[in-house]
């Protein structure tokens, strides 16, 4: 009996430390080395290039506005674009870059970890984009219009400011949310990610997910696979009662004005595709535009590693796919903000 037990404890032991090391060799070029693994935390002010030939870079650190004000020296365009990163913590800077050098004026923000906002993705203050506002007016070579671009979290909340601002002319959205969701706080998820003037935005909790989606992301953690948050969310929408999803819908009808939306298929970190038409259901001013192969996000592979949880998160796609909607969508956005900021 005493060998069965001990035969056991090795089993346990050894399957999961094998199983890893087996997808540490499978997965090998998405896990960096332990000396490039800060590369792969959360952007800071210092860890971006500011020094860039026919682009002013202003690092801006005002109460809760917070990021990257780029003034082209051959500016070509009226008004500002606003550019957010998502869950990550980043502020989508490559995009505001690539932007600014194509002649337009561009905030890239961040909207947590950073100044007087929260440290982490919990009860972000909505009304921060006021104190942006005020800081516009201020700053800007020119004050209209104003399109706001943001991915996956960003784009959640880029929704939430069109809903409510009406400052805001135009919105670009990457893998997109229709709803307000649960905070991505280490400690406790059960909090919305957003509050308003100090109130709680309704949202969708993730007491409402499946017991089974989390079991597997948990296995997928202890044995070193990619980790899918898609399962989670899906089933948090489907489990919401009616009533309460209808709540924590974002209200995209109360935006006057217009956008564009990109959306990947093969998106394994949230239903994007399926929340996409939950927000042109009720905004018939954006364009949508799918590709049925790429992932959740666009300039990145199939999976992508994260300092926390320390783990592989899948994200759909592959380097080719994603790298060829990338292309699209760029094209396609450029050409729009060429109407919209003439």
């Amino acid at each position: 009996m005493k060998k069965i037990k001990s035969a056991l404890w090795i089993l346990i032991v050894i399957v999961p430390v094998g199983v890893r090391w087996m997808n540490d060799f499978r997965f090998k070029d998405y896990i960096p080395s332990s000396k490039n693994v800060k590369e792969t935390l959360p952007a800071s002010f210092l860890s971006h290039v500011t020094d860039i030939e026919g682009v002013q870079v202003e690092i801006v650190e005002e109460g809760k506005v917070n990021g990257f004000h780029l003034i082209p020296k051959k500016l070509s365009s009226k008004g500002v674009v606003v550019t957010f990163g998502g869950s990550e913590g980043s502020s989508n800077y490559d995009v505001a870059l690539m932007l600014a050098r194509n002649g337009y004026e561009v905030y890239s923000l961040f909207f947590f970890g950073y100044g007087k906002l929260p440290k982490e993705l919990k009860e972000v203050p909505l009304n921060f984009f006021e104190d942006f506002l005020d800081f516009h007016e201020r700053h800007s070579q020119s004050k209209e219009p104003i399109t706001v671009l943001g991915a996956s979290k960003g784009a959640e909340l880029a929704l939430n400011l069109a809903s409510r601002y009406e400052e805001i002319s135009h919105i670009v959205l990457y893998s997109p949310s229709a709803y307000s969701f649960f905070s991505l706080n280490q400690k406790s998820t059960n909090q919305s990610s957003w509050i308003n003037h100090q109130k709680v935005v309704p949202y969708l909790s993730v007491r409402n997910g499946s017991m089974m989606g989390v079991i597997k992301m948990m296995i997928s953690y202890i044995f070193n696979f990619p980790i899918q948050y898609y399962p989670v969310f899906q089933s948090v929408i489907e489990n919401t009662p009616k009533t309460h999803l209808e709540t924590a819908r974002i209200k995209v009808e109360k935006y006057a004005g217009d956008g564009l939306v990109f959306v990947g298929g093969d998106d394994l970190m949230w239903p994007s595709e399926l929340m996409t038409k939950e927000i042109k259901r009720h905004a018939q001013d954006l364009e949508v535009y799918t590709y049925p192969n790429a992932g959740h996000s666009y300039m990145s592979g199939r999976y992508i590693w994260t300092p926390a949880p320390g783990a592989l998160i899948a994200l759909g796609g592959d380097k080719y796919k994603n790298s060829k909607a990338n292309e699209s969508s760029n094209r396609i956005l450029r050409r729009k903000l060429k109407i919209w900021h003439a």
